[in-house]
């Protein structure tokens, strides 16, 4: 089967090479890390299915592919859903591939079946309901980076957080709902040629921001060293007193106060909220406010559920006291660090107790 060489397909074709070469480098920096966790694996399944879609959705492969639709859209919507674990994983240093996080590809696995089967007649609204999951799932990032960059203290990562949430997942759901509009009917050559170089520009400016982070952003260690030896010694003297001070200052208390926030705790020791991040993420090695907080409240929490005068005092109770809101918050940051929750604990330490 001959195929005409236009301008345009050579422009397509240069951009669909760069893309899959980017996407190669990426792929090689992701397999390079020493830990294969969540977010290294959701990265490399997000580049993997991005350079399959790059392939399917090249001119000469969907006349080769006019009626899979069904191959086609699946990818489309596979790709769509591993980007929403990559930028979950990106931002959230607990994310995790659980079997919840799976309910969107039980959702649109029927609806990408319908798209595909359906008459013409009343295929538009299985199109509807793709096109609002898939914006349920961008609105979903969007939120997560927003609500993560205000306790974040990497400052690679709070740059990039909300240029990333408002670029990529926006364009990505363009094309999708583009190309879902185009099932069964011709996309317009320009728009595919635009989104193409869209889509380089994109993923150039990713893959240079990536390859020059040296590692920063992927490191894991949220929850801290609590040891200042090592990490002190690349500070100077003035940030080594002005880190011991708020060491000492939260320490004293300041951790039980509710809503405690950098900005916050900035305000109470009068120091710079931007100087304030990096002195707990270079000092004591935490990415996350929220995970320099946890420590001090659930070392607190495993002292007063080991304390047998306290033993009649409801879990809920303690939650408040400690800080949290509301007891959900604290149960789950008590299990990520203890590995049991508040009760099974206390159960097992004041066993102990009765034992002897």
């Amino acid at each position: 089967m001959a195929i005409e060489l236009t301008a345009n397909n050579f422009i397509d074709l240069l951009l669909r090479g760069a893309n899959l070469g980017i996407l190669l480098l990426i792929i090689a920096h992701l397999a390079l890390r020493p830990n294969y966790d969540a977010l290294v694996v959701t990265g490399l399944f997000f580049c993997v299915t991005g350079m399959i879609e790059i392939v399917l959705n090249a001119p000469s492969i969907l006349e080769l592919l006019h009626d899979e639709t069904l191959l086609l859209l699946s990818f489309q919507q596979i790709h769509f859903i591993s980007m929403w674990w990559f930028v979950r994983a990106l931002f959230d240093d607990h994310f995790c591939l659980r079997p919840r996080c799976l309910w969107p590809v039980g959702v649109s696995a029927p609806l990408v079946l319908a798209v595909s089967m359906v008459p013409f007649d009343v295929i538009w609204a299985f199109k509807m309901a793709l096109v609002a999951l898939n914006a349920g799932l961008l609105i979903h990032v969007i939120y997560k980076a927003i609500s993560s960059r205000a306790g974040d203290l990497v400052d690679a990562r709070r740059a990039f957080s909300l240029a990333l949430a408002f670029t990529v997942p926006p364009f990505m759901l363009l094309v999708f709902a583009v190309n879902l509009m185009g099932v069964r009917g011709p996309l317009n050559t320009t728009f595919c040629l635009v989104c193409g170089v869209v889509y380089f520009l994109l993923a150039l400016v990713f893959s240079f921001w990536l390859t020059r982070l040296k590692g920063e952003l992927f490191e894991r260690n949220s929850h801290g060293s609590n040891s200042m030896a090592s990490s002190n010694a690349e500070m100077s003297s003035a940030d080594r007193l002005e880190l011991e001070r708020v060491v000492k200052a939260v320490d004293g208390g300041l951790y039980l106060e509710p809503g405690l926030t950098i900005g916050g705790l900035a305000d109470v020791l009068q120091v710079p909220e931007h100087r304030l991040r990096k002195l707990i993420n270079r000092g004591l090695g935490y990415r996350n406010f929220a995970a320099f907080i946890n420590d001090y409240r659930i070392a607190e929490a495993k002292r007063r559920l080991s304390d047998p005068e306290l033993a009649r005092e409801q879990i809920i109770q303690h939650a408040f006291s400690l800080g949290y809101a509301s007891l959900a918050p604290f149960n789950r940051a008590f299990r990520e660090r203890v590995g049991v929750s508040p009760t099974e604990y206390r159960e097992e330490a004041l066993g102990g107790v009765t034992t002897h």
